[in-house]
């Protein structure tokens, strides 16, 4: 309720209060004196103190600057002052660090975070990756990764450090965010409070001192598996005046020509589009670069499985950037027919059959264990390793639980394959005890499976029919899981 009226108002219920007078007439608002306003003006001032004020021995204030994006999770790593905490809590920096990683025997050190305008404790420790941490939204409030997320903070105990980072797309520049990582020990308290700043990306307007062209010859993968393509580093690191390729970063050409600074595979790869611009994994996607994977003078050159076919070519621009100098290398990529090591068995497609035993112990987790099929597959369909591999990719192969239908089957599980109820029939996630597929790579075919975390418990045993067919054959595995 407004102030004003409610000091009206107790005038009204106190006799004599003030100026509020016997037989006063009540027809019109009382005039408040300048004592009253003072009054009212200490009483807001201490209730805006008490709201700001944070609860805290030690409040360590910190600013920070966090380039926008629209697919990084990037940010800034923020060292904290932990000499200034060890001497507040009367301990060393190791047991400060022990103690907020949770180690046995350290110092029971909680961490917490102080939320918004009221500064008031959330008891979590942390709803990040780490044993301290927050996902923080645009008021400064607590909230989780997802549609409300702006920023978190995460904390590396082996560092000291802070990664302040960001929910891809959704800071705004110009944005400024205040968030309260807190700890406690004991009854001492501690504040962080860090001041983020959002700022757009500037635009690179370097000069392409130098291109390397390299032709490059790549058949359709079945996987995202690299090819690793050599460059010559050393000429790369001269022309862009640098000793080292840790003083580098890297960027794609976007369809309009402007240059991209957001490599979305661990901040040094693109995916490239079907025109060999950067893009987005999915269905328009084409290949990936990505550095680091192999030697130092070799760029990993990958693919999305299933959208690369023989006889396509692609341009594909991958730039090294440093001192505002580019040095690029433009890959021409050419696919080419895979080169296959086996030939099929001879004879006609047949129908077969196989009964196997998976059997694993008890994990809480989704770990697997596998049993190769490749050779009755190849004997029932009649075709390599390579070609049944490829089948599953497209989808030509058919995968089917308890009997073959007229319809496609609908996969519930890692494709091909499903989780299976205890009953044995396919089933989802949250009602199945273990999950069976088929695996595959250009020289592997095996089925394999693992428990629910939550659902399995040891001791369980189901079995199942899987139905493969593919070229006319097919094969019938009788297939029974065993959780030792």
């Amino acid at each position: 309720m407004n102030k004003i009226y409610l000091y009206i108002i107790l005038c009204i219920l106190t006799a004599g209060f003030i100026s509020c007078e016997d037989n006063a007439d009540f027809s019109s608002l009382h005039e408040l004196t300048a004592d009253e306003i003072a009054e009212i003006a200490r009483q807001d001032s201490i209730e805006e103190a008490a709201k700001n004020k944070i609860n805290a021995n030690l409040v360590l204030e910190y600013s920070v600057d966090i380039t926008t994006s629209g697919t990084l999770y990037d940010g800034v790593s923020l060292p904290i002052d932990i000499d200034q905490i060890a001497e507040l809590f009367g301990l060393t920096e190791e047991e400060v660090l022990a103690g907020i990683a949770e180690e046995s025997g350290a110092p029971e050190i909680k961490g917490f975070a102080m939320e918004g305008e009221t500064h008031s404790d959330v008891a979590s420790a942390t709803n990040t990756n780490s044993t301290w941490g927050h996902w923080w939204d645009a008021d400064n409030k607590i909230t989780t990764w997802g549609e409300t997320a702006m920023v978190f903070a995460e904390f590396d105990y082996e560092t000291g450090e802070f990664a302040i980072g960001q929910y891809p797309g959704h800071l705004e520049d110009g944005q400024t965010l205040e968030i309260i990582e807190a700890l406690k020990y004991n009854e001492l308290r501690v504040a962080v409070v860090v001041t983020i700043n959002a700022k757009a990306p500037g635009q690179v307007s370097a000069e392409v001192v130098s291109t390397q062209n390299i032709s490059v010859d790549v058949y359709p993968r079945l996987g995202y598996d690299a090819d690793s393509i050599e460059f010559d580093l050393d000429q790369a690191l001269t022309d862009l005046g640098v000793s080292s390729i840790d003083e580098v970063s890297f960027i794609g050409v976007n369809e309009d020509g402007s240059y991209n600074q957001e490599p979305v595979i661990d901040g040094v790869g693109f995916w490239y589009d079907l025109n060999g611009y950067v893009g987005s994994w999915g269905e328009n996607a084409s290949f990936y670069t990505y550095y680091g994977e192999f030697s130092d003078n070799e760029i990993s050159i990958g693919q999305f499985p299933g959208n690369i076919t023989e006889e396509q070519t692609y341009d594909i621009k991958y730039g090294i950037f440093a001192n505002n100098k580019i040095v690029m290398l433009d890959f021409a990529i050419t696919v080419v027919p895979y080169t296959n090591p086996e030939t099929a068995p001879t004879g006609d497609p047949q129908a077969l059959s196989s009964d196997i035993t998976l059997s694993k112990a008890y994990g809480d987790d989704y770990a697997s264990v596998q049993a190769d099929i490749k050779e009755t597959l190849r004997d029932a369909f009649k075709m390599t390793t390579y070609e049944i591999s490829r089948a599953i990719m497209t989808g030509e192969l058919k995968l089917y639980q308890g009997a073959i239908t007229e319809t496609d089957p609908e996969y519930t599980s890692d494709v091909p394959g499903y989780w299976l109820t205890a009953e044995g029939t396919a089933g989802g996630w949250g009602e199945s005890l273990v999950w069976c597929s088929i695996g595959y790579t250009e020289t592997e075919l095996y089925l394999y499976g693992g428990n629910h975390p939550a659902n399995a418990v040891a001791g369980n045993s189901v079995s199942t029919t899987y139905i493969a067919t593919l070229n006319g054959g097919s094969v019938t595995f009788n297939i029974t899981f065993n959780i030792d």
